[in-house]
């Protein structure tokens, strides 16, 4: 049985390498740098965004940027039950990103995640919900942004 399980693994292994597969985060293959990087807006999700971002500061690399992140949660009340009590809310995290390159040339891109959720009885557990649901959201468009940047 184990013999089994170590042939599928490698056979896995193998298929993975065999077809070129690198990762898309790796820092080897990055074509800019970060040279300045100011955030406002929501403090917990700026966190986030500087904890993921502060890795492509300071690269040797051709590319240059300067960065300024503005970011905002939303919560909205999607639909009511008959008594008008919210039923569900939509968790909108907003980011509104300004690139400037090295030769001063300026790009606006917004990026922007959204979750629909019930609502519960136990607001410890909402509220709970609700923020690890926009920090996920702020990882996602972590993501976004260093691929927005690879791509310009």
């Amino acid at each position: 049985m184990k013999k089994i399980i170590f042939i599928k693994f490698f056979l896995l292994l193998i298929f993975v390498k065999g077809c070129g597969y690198t990762p898309i985060f790796s820092n080897k293959n990055i074509n800019f740098t970060i040279v300045g990087l100011e955030l406002t807006g929501n403090n917990k999700l700026n966190k986030i965004l500087n904890n993921k971002l502060n890795i492509y500061k300071n690269l040797n690399s051709e590319k240059k940027y300067y960065l300024k992140i503005n970011t905002d949660v939303d919560k909205k009340i999607s639909s009511k039950d008959s008594k008008g009590n919210a039923k569900t809310f939509e968790l909108t995290v907003i980011t509104n990103t300004n690139i400037q390159d090295e030769k001063g040339n300026i790009r606006e891109k917004l990026f922007i995640k959204s979750i629909n959720y019930n609502n519960s009885n136990n607001k410890f557990d909402l509220k709970k919900y609700e923020d690890q649901s926009s920090e996920i959201l702020a990882n996602k468009i972590s993501e976004e942004i260093i691929i927005y940047l690879q791509t310009i």
